[in-house]
């Protein structure tokens, strides 16, 4: 899977998801259906003064957010949020001057009455700036009532009011003459209602956007509060994270009593390679790193205490169950078309975040490792951030080597029920070249048949 300078929506349709954005986009607060499309159709930034402004307002937003004399503001104005409705069609069409129908007048003045209300809101908070639409109301209100309801009203023509009332005195026969006459008007008056707004369909759209962006941004901030995330800093070279967790994974542990454990990690321009135990957690910090660089580059807080991000044009994954899109092709196929994407990239001088998991996994071990190392040594050459884990041995390439820390020492006995307390999954520098053998202390304390682990213990020895 590969990430460019696109939507979400865009990602939505390349991506499972296996690692967690959507499930904090779908937990968003957001207000009206307006925001939901409209936060599809944000581009993943790699301007750094475009997505610094981004995080600014969220920071912002969090400040007003944390004084409470502002609890009734944003209480009044979420709840004008929820009666927004998505009116892009009904612009459009205006836009394109086709005349309107009572209904999409109706959703214009709704709309506006609401923009407005919301703009008088936030005034003193200085958030966000919404368009005057005063002039809009106006020409959709001539009553002054402020109410949103709409028909052709006969504030807007004399003649059409004293036809109304003509008609009321006659009875069928006489009436359907002047019920016509009736249409006609309301017809004309319509045509140039809408001759009039057109001049006003720029600021209309520019409110749909801005009301969408203050649901949006307040979702975000108080996502950002509630879940304890941090703002982060776009750095040069370097990216770490302080407490960097995956809230899916976190919520999931948290609801079977277990407990997660945050990591901190630095890394920079250059491929890392980590080993650990299976159970190590390495390929769910594969997927939170991509989810933190997501997050970042979308314009989100970020799941950890403190962040220095490096942006980045590109994140690539190459993580097995993201493979399965791949039809008719074996396991290792599919993942060396993926490798085979990334040098693609690596070689268009893109600024990139490699994230690959289990290189050459079903392959033999002897050419495993080969591939594992020629890759590496590519990466270092061409000084590109990725990650790779590993099972193999003997990875002669010059690159950073991780290894997650995995069973602690203890007098407790470790069985299946509490083998996840007793792992250490933070990260330590490696300087050996092989990797750690833990995999049959594992099988038995899960339980793995005794003969097998004798047998496999004997093997081992030879």
């Amino acid at each position: 899977m590969t990430v460019d300078s696109y939507t979400i929506t865009d990602l939505r349709k390349s991506s499972n998801d296996s690692f967690g954005f959507f499930y904090l986009l779908n937990n968003l607060d957001l207000k009206s259906s307006l925001s939901k499309r409209y936060i599809y159709s944000q581009n993943f930034i790699t301007d750094r003064h475009e997505l610094e402004y981004e995080l600014n307002k969220i920071e912002e937003t969090v400040s007003l957010l944390d004084k409470p004399q502002h609890d009734k503001i944003f209480l009044a104005v979420e709840n004008r949020l929820s009666q927004v409705s998505d009116i892009g069609g009904t612009l459009q069409n205006l836009a394109n001057s086709i005349m309107l129908s009572d209904v999409e007048l109706f959703e214009i003045k709704k709309f506006a009455i609401i923009a407005d209300d919301i703009k008088q809101l936030l005034n003193e908070l200085h958030l966000v700036d919404l368009p005057d639409l005063t002039d809009v109301i106006n020409i959709l209100d001539p009553e002054k009532m402020r109410v949103a309801t709409f028909y052709i009203y006969d504030a807007y023509s004399d003649k059409l009011a004293a036809l109304r009332k003509l008609l009321k005195g006659k009875n069928a026969n006489q009436s359907a003459e002047l019920y016509q006459q009736i249409i006609d008007l309301e017809d004309e008056i319509r045509r140039q209602l809408c001759l009039k707004l057109k001049m006003y369909a720029q600021p209309l759209n520019i409110a749909l956007s801005q009301v969408a962006y203050i649901d949006i941004l307040l979702a975000k901030a108080k996502q950002a509060k509630n879940e304890h995330f941090c703002k982060p800093f776009i750095a040069d070279k370097i990216t770490s994270y302080k407490a960097l967790f995956n809230p899916q994974l976190k919520d999931s542990l948290h609801r079977q009593g277990k407990t997660y454990q945050p990591l901190d990690i630095l890394f920079g321009q250059y491929p890392t390679l980590i080993t650990g135990i299976n159970m190590g957690g390495k390929t769910a910090l594969l997927k939170t790193l991509a989810l933190a660089q997501y997050l970042c580059q979308f314009g989100f807080y970020v799941p950890a205490t403190e962040a220095k991000i490096t942006l980045v044009d590109k994140i690539m994954i190459c993580i097995t169950d993201e493979q399965n899109h791949l039809q008719g092709l074996s396991s290792f196929a599919a993942e060396m078309k993926n490798v085979n994407k990334i040098l693609s990239e690596i070689t268009a001088n893109k600024s990139l975040l490699a994230l690959i998991d289990e290189l050459a996994r079903t392959t033999n071990p002897a050419e495993g490792s080969a591939i594992v190392s020629a890759m590496l040594d590519i990466l270092f050459e061409r000084k590109i951030c990725a990650f790779i884990t590993t099972h193999y041995d003997n990875i002669t390439s010059d690159c950073r080597r991780l290894r997650v820390r995995g069973l602690t020492d203890t007098d407790e006995t470790v069985d299946e029920k509490n083998i996840d307390r007793h792992i250490d999954y933070s990260l330590v520098e490696e300087t050996a070249t092989d990797v750690p053998h833990e995999a049959l202390r594992i099988a038995e304390i899960l339980g793995v048949n005794e003969d097998l682990i004798r047998r496999a213990k004997h093997k081992m020895k030879k």
